[in-house]
């Protein structure tokens, strides 16, 4: 079940075929499943059909030795009852605090600011009782960015982790509307958490006088809990139209944009994947943050069936040794991380020297051609002598991997393929599709797509003429990719000239260029916004070439920029740890030479470019797509400015081109263009 099914004339001028599932061939997602039509009425199919087994998971935390025992778990009869009283006490605080309906949805927000952890999806599973939806709150971009969000879904009641209550209050001023907080961890410190690291009972109490002071309503969660014990309530069920929650989009093109995401539109979006996937008793780590879509979306995606959520113990230096105490069967990553782990992994295996270097070399060749060929993930010697002792560092249960927010590199799906002994697959979705879309089949053991269109989607591609992409491309139609169904958002939160923008009557313009494969999958090709015009009126798109000039050795990450009067590219190139300083050390003749003084030689970075353009000609990649100079940057963007990234870690290009335009400008004068770029 590799490709997608095409409808029938379903062709018309400018835009290509529409491609289906190709099991429902009707654009339906079928009868299964058929009466879940919320995602509060997923939660209680989940309850109901796993009663009494372990659902919610975190670690004991100790706060003497700043360590973490084992999992302790709540049960799925545990946390209905902790949804049930918790949502009754929610009803009790919204009626006296914030009656309020908000104007535009006719239903109430709860704000959630924290790490994810169980009390963030009880938060959001209580708010659904009532009718409630869930504003996802990022404060990693900055507190700004966790103003902007309360303040545009006019939120009156935030939940949040103790450790983020003090900032809210010293900046009370900057979010007016706000009238209720409640801490996840409990006031009087009697359960220690990570986030209650800096407080005592003293402290605390502190918080309390301050908020007073101030007219905003402190309470607890256990609070919470107790007033729903006290006074229960019948719950107010929503409906399929109802929203369940705004989620801001990740901003990588400009001001974040809040995403109206309806029950019908989650459900469907779920659905459709698991139907696609059908994984079963899933143990699954949570870490991947649940402001954002994905993680969220990964996880009700396993509710139709059971799940083990282990979440993560909030610092992301330990996610392996979570990992490893957890031991999950499916694992959700975003390229960025996929990549980190990747460079170490390859760098101490198939880039070490001796007979350590060569064996895992071996290993790797037999392995990826066994599972190309189809004959099974697993190899009796090879996985004993080189895999295993990897695969442990995921916890040695892993089944599936899936990837998604961007393209994951070929080399790096087969590696992981293979050092797992497992599944490892590309989605595609976007905030305003609840994350769901296209996804790869399980046995497609290719790279380099996105998969075929998840039950209940329709795909189709809008030429872009003036770009040279035309769905009458041959062999591969390529186009902008558009996509219809019930998973789209209802529309942007208070932006109708955005909602407007975006659709195109049903059809929800992605803004992704794709390419659709001989066999009826998709490849992304690059964002719109993205593709660079050369000198030659070559249009140029540098995430995928990108992708070809990372998988040289000296190298980790590359970003490339080019303008239209520009007859080739630049770059700003951050070295592989391990391969790049004894290579450049031998062109600057100083063995002691730190990564920092290497990155500021003229001369290795000369060489580095002439590297890079041998790489472009053996991919006989065209004269205006070759890099001609490069700035070379001894540390990660993430690390240079934060703000160059999203909170779910996709680059923003047009920051990148800010912080940049300088050191662009003078990378350009020295290959002697006549005209400066422009920004």
């Amino acid at each position: 079940m590799t490709g997608s099914y095409t409808v029938p004339s379903s062709e018309v001028p400018g835009y290509s075929a529409i491609y289906r599932h190709p099991q429902f061939k009707d654009g339906t997602q079928g009868n299964e499943f058929s009466k879940v039509t919320t995602l509060y009425e997923l939660f209680l199919f989940t309850v109901e059909n796993n009663p009494k087994k372990e659902f919610f998971g975190s670690r004991v935390y100790y706060p003497e030795t700043d360590s973490f025992g084992k999992y302790e778990w709540l049960t799925t009869t545990d946390v209905a009852e902790v949804v049930d009283n918790l949502g009754a006490g929610l009803d009790s605080v919204f009626s006296t605090h914030a009656p309020e309906l908000n104007e535009a949805t006719g239903q109430q927000p709860i704000g959630i600011l924290s790490i994810n952890r169980p009390e963030w999806l009880l938060t959001e599973l209580a708010a659904f009782r009532s009718r409630r939806y869930s504003i996802g709150v990022s404060d990693i971009a900055g507190v700004e960015s966790a103003e902007y969000n309360i303040n545009s879904a006019d939120t009156r009641v935030v939940v949040c982790s103790m450790d983020k209550i003090l900032r809210m209050l010293d900046r009370i001023e900057h979010t007016p509307r706000l009238k209720v907080i409640i801490s996840m961890d409990r006031l009087d410190c009697s359960k220690p958490s990570i986030a209650t690291q800096a407080f005592s009972a003293m402290t605390a109490a502190l918080l309390k006088d301050k908020a007073e002071s101030l007219g905003i309503v402190l309470l607890d969660m256990d609070q919470v809990i107790q007033m729903g014990r006290a006074n229960p309530t019948e719950p107010t069920v929503p409906s399929p139209d109802d929203l369940c929650t705004i989620c801001f989009t990740s901003g990588t093109s400009g001001a974040q944009k809040g995403a109206m995401l309806t029950h019908g539109a989650f459900v469907s979006a779920t659905r459709g994947t698991y139907l696609h996937l059908a994984p079963k008793k899933s143990t699954y780590l949570s870490f991947m943050s649940l402001v954002h879509i994905f993680d969220r979306f990964s996880i009700y995606q396993q509710m139709f069936s059971w799940i083990r959520i282990g979440f993560f113990s909030g610092d992301n230096s330990r996610i392996l040794n979570d990992m490893q105490e957890l031991r999950p069967t499916i694992v959700t990553l975003i390229p960025m991380i996929l990549n980190r782990i990747y460079d170490k992994v390859a760098a101490a295996t198939l880039g070490a020297n001796g007979i350590k270097g060569w064996m895992s070399r071996q290993a790797f060749k037999s392995k990826v051609k066994r599972i190309s060929s189809g004959k099974g993930y697993r190899h009796a010697l090879w996985d004993k002598l080189v895999f295993n002792k990897i695969s442990r560092l995921f916890g040695g249960r892993v089944e599936l991997m899936v990837s998604g927010a961007t393209p994951l590199a070929p080399e790096v799906q087969d590696f992981f393929r293979a050092c797992l002994s497992c599944q490892v697959i590309q989605g595609y979705g976007q905030t305003e599709t609840a994350a769901g879309g296209l996804v790869q089949s399980r046995d497609d053991l290719s790279t380099n797509t996105i998969g075929i269109p998840a039950p209940g989607v329709d795909i189709r591609l809008r030429s872009i003429p003036e770009m040279g992409y035309n769905v009458t491309d041959m062999p591969c139609p390529r186009g902008e990719m558009m996509l219809r169904g019930q998973l789209t958002l209802r529309g942007y939160h208070n932006n109708p000239e955005k909602t407007a923008e975006l659709m195109d009557g049903k059809w929800m313009a992605t803004g992704d260029v794709v390419m659709v494969n001989p066999n009826g999958t998709f490849t992304i090709l690059d964002r719109i916004n993205n593709i660079i015009k050369s000198a030659s009126v070559m249009w140029v798109e540098p995430s995928s070439l990108e992708l070809i000039y990372v998988k040289h050795k000296l190298v980790s990450f590359v970003y490339l920029y080019g303008f239209e009067r520009a007859h080739e590219l630049v770059a700003i190139v951050v070295p592989n740890a391990t391969t790049f300083a004894p290579w450049a050390r031998t062109i600057v003749k100083n063995p002691e030479a730190d990564i920092a003084e290497l990155c500021q030689s003229k001369d290795v970075a000369a060489a580095l470019t002439k590297e890079l353009r041998q790489l472009a000609s053996q991919h006989k990649i065209p004269p205006p797509a070759m890099i001609g100079a490069v700035h070379l940057e001894p540390t990660s963007l993430d690390q240079v400015n934060r703000d160059m990234y999203t909170s779910t870690m996709k680059i923003r290009r047009h920051m990148v081109n800010h912080h940049y335009k300088i050191k662009f400008k003078e990378l350009y004068s020295t290959l002697d263009c006549i005209t400066d770029p422009k920004f």
